[in-house]
C-alpha cells in the first residue's frame, strides 16, 4: 500500500516484475514445453506406420507417455524403446530430456482412424 506521499508502506505492494519472474521460474514452463516437444518427436521418429498404433500421451517428471494399440506393437516397441528415445533425446535441450518412455494400451474406442492390424 502507499501512504499518502506516494511510497509504499511495509507489508505493501511490491514491484510487479520480479514478482511475477519468480512465478514464472517457479513453473519451468520453458522445460515444460520443451518436454512437450517430445510428443512431437514421437510422431516423427517412428514414422507412419507405428504412429498409425500409437499415441504419445504426454510427458510427466521426464517420463513420455505412449499408449499403443496391439500387444504385437507393445512388444515390438519394447524392443525399439531405448533406440526411439535416444533419438528424440538427441533433439531436446538437456534440460527436457526423456528419462523414461512407457508404453500403455491404449484405452476404449477412441482411436479412431487407426487401421485393422490384420494385413
Amino acid at each position: 500500500m502507499l501512504n499518502r506521499g506516494g511510497r509504499a508502506r511495509e507489508g505493501g505492494f511490491e514491484v510487479l516484475a520480479p514478482v511475477l519472474e519468480r512465478m514464472l521460474s517457479g513453473l519451468k514452463l520453458e522445460e515444460r514445453f520443451a518436454s512437450a516437444k517430445a510428443t512431437e518427436l514421437w510422431d516423427e521418429r517412428v514414422g507412419p506406420e507405428v504412429k498409425r498404433r500409437t499415441r504419445a500421451v504426454g510427458v510427466r517428471d521426464g517420463e513420455l507417455l505412449v499408449e499403443v494399440r496391439g500387444s504385437v506393437w507393445m512388444g515390438h516397441l519394447s524392443v525399439l524403446r531405448q533406440q526411439i528415445m535416444d533419438d528424440i533425446n538427441e533433439r531436446l535441450p538437456i534440460e527436457a530430456r526423456l528419462r523414461a518412455i512407457r508404453l500403455t494400451p491404449m484405452r476404449g474406442r477412441e482411436e479412431g482412424g487407426f487401421e485393422s492390424d490384420a494385413r
